[in-house]
C-alpha cells in the first residue's frame, strides 16, 4: 500500500521551506539528486555539517525547518529529536564553554537532494550531533526512511534519585527487559562479549558492508573525538562484536518463548515507530514478511545500569546498533539502518529499471 500521506506531507512541507528562503540560503540547502558522496556522507559526531543551518534562519524559516522533521516522525520520535538538539546547549554548560562552535543546538543542518514534488526521486536530511535523518521519496508515494540515528549526550540528567530527562530511555529499557527474560542458557548465546565497545560498530558507513570489525574513526580536525578509547579497543572485543550480514550474532528469536518474543517485538517497535503511522506500518509489513525468527538480539558489555553495554538486533531488512560507553555510560547512540534500502537505494533502483 503507497504511503501517500507521509510522502505529501514531506513534499508539502520542503517546497515551502524552499520557498522561503533567499537565494543564498537556497543554495546552501540545495544538492543535486546524484550527488552520492554528499547525499550519503553521513555523521553524529560534530563535524563541518553541510546543509543549511537552524542558527542561519529567521523564526519563521526555522519552524518551517521543524515543521519539514515532523513530517518523517512520530510525534514521540519527534519529541526525543528536538530534545536532543537542546541538549547540546545543556552539554555546553556542563563542559564549561557554553554555546559555542562545537556545543550550539543552532548547528543542526536541512539539506534537500533534488526538486521536492517535482522530480520522480527526491531526499532530505536532516543532520548535527547526535540527529541524522534521511528521507527519500519516490513518485511522491514511497518513502525510504532510513538511516535514521538519534542519540544523547547525556544520555539522562538526574535531580537527587531521579531522572528528569532520558531522550532514549525506552531504547535502553526495553532491551533490557529482554535480556533479562532470557534464562542462562540462552544469555550464553545472546551475550556476545563481556566489554562493549566504544561505540556502534557500523558507526556512520555510506552503506552496509558484508563484514565490518570495529574501527577507529577518521580524524576529524578540532571535531574528532577522544580517540585513546577507540585505539585502545581490545582485539577480543573486536572479535566479539564483529559485524557478519550473513552470519548475526546472538540469540535467533526462533530460540525464545513467546513471552520473549513479545518483549523483542517490543524492542523492534521502539525503532520502527519513530516514524509517522502510515510509513510504520509498511515497515512492520516489511519485517513480518522476513519473519520474526529471522531477527538475532546480541549484548556486549555490563548487565548492570549505568554501565558500558551495547546491543544489536539483526534481521535481512532491520539492523539496530545501540551503545552506551562513553562518558561514564551516560552517552546513548541508536541507529535503525537498511542493507538494501539504506538513503532510498531501493527506490533508486526500481526508478532506473522503470526509466532505462
Amino acid at each position: 500500500m503507497p504511503d501517500t500521506t507521509t510522502a505529501a506531507r514531506m513534499t508539502a512541507a520542503a517546497t515551502a521551506l524552499l520557498a522561503a528562503l533567499d537565494d543564498a540560503q537556497r543554495a546552501k540547502a540545495s544538492f543535486a539528486l546524484n550527488d552520492d558522496a554528499e547525499r550519503r556522507g553521513w555523521a553524529y559526531f560534530p563535524k563541518d555539517f553541510h546543509g543549511l543551518a537552524l542558527r542561519e534562519m529567521d523564526g519563521a524559516q526555522r519552524k518551517l525547518t521543524h515543521a519539514l522533521v515532523a513530517s518523517g516522525l512520530s510525534i514521540h520520535a519527534y519529541a526525543q529529536t528536538t530534545t536532543i538538539i537542546a541538549l547540546d546547549d545543556v552539554l555546553g554548560e556542563i563542559e564549561g564553554r557554553g554555546i559555542n562552535a562545537v556545543r550550539d543546538s543552532g548547528r543542526y543542518f536541512i539539506s534537500v537532494f533534488g526538486t521536492p514534488g517535482a522530480a520522480d526521486v527526491w531526499s532530505w536530511r536532516f543532520e548535527g550531533h547526535h540527529v541524522s535523518l534521511h528521507f527519500t521519496i519516490a513518485d511522491n508515494e514511497l518513502v525510504s526512511p532510513t538511516p535514521i540515528f538519534l542519540g544523547a549526550n547525556p544520555a539522562e540528567i538526574r535531580h537527587h534519585d531521579r531522572a528528569v530527562i532520558r531522550p532514549c530511555g525506552e531504547e535502553e529499557d526495553l532491551a533490557r527487559d529482554l535480556l533479562a527474560s532470557l534464562d542462562a542458557d540462552q544469555k550464553r548465546i545472546a551475550i556476545i562479549g563481556g566489554e562493549a565497545p566504544p561505540d556502534i560498530v557500523l558507526m556512520n558507513l555510506p552503506e552496509v558492508p558484508d563484514v565490518r570489525e570495529f574501527a577507529v574513526v577518521p580524524d576529524l580536525g578540532r571535531f574528532r573525538p577522544v580517540r585513546a578509547a577507540f585505539e585502545a579497543t581490545p582485539q577480543s572485543v573486536k572479535d566479539a562484536v564483529r559485524f557478519e550480514r550473513a552470519a548475526p550474532r546472538g540469540i535467533a528469536a526462533s530460540m525464545m518463548h513467546a513471552q520473549q518474543r513479545t518483549l523483542l517485538a517490543a524492542l523492534v517497535a521502539a525503532y520502527v515507530e519513530r516514524l509517522p503511522d502510515d510509513l510504520a506500518r509498511i515497515e512492520q509489513a516489511k519485517l513480518e514478511r522476513a519473519g520474526l525468527d529471522a531477527m538475532h538480539f546480541a549484548w556486549a558489555g555490563d548487565q548492570r545500569p549505568r554501565h558500558p553495554h551495547y546491543y544489536r538486533l539483526q534481521a535481512p531488512t532491520f539492523i539496530v546498533e545501540y551503545d552506551n560507553t562513553q562518558d561514564g555510560a551516560n552517552h546513548v547512540h541508536t541507529v535503525w539502518r537498511d542493507p538494501g534500502a539504506d538513503f532510498g537505494a531501493d527506490l533508486l533502483r526500481g526508478h532506473l529499471r522503470a526509466e532505462h
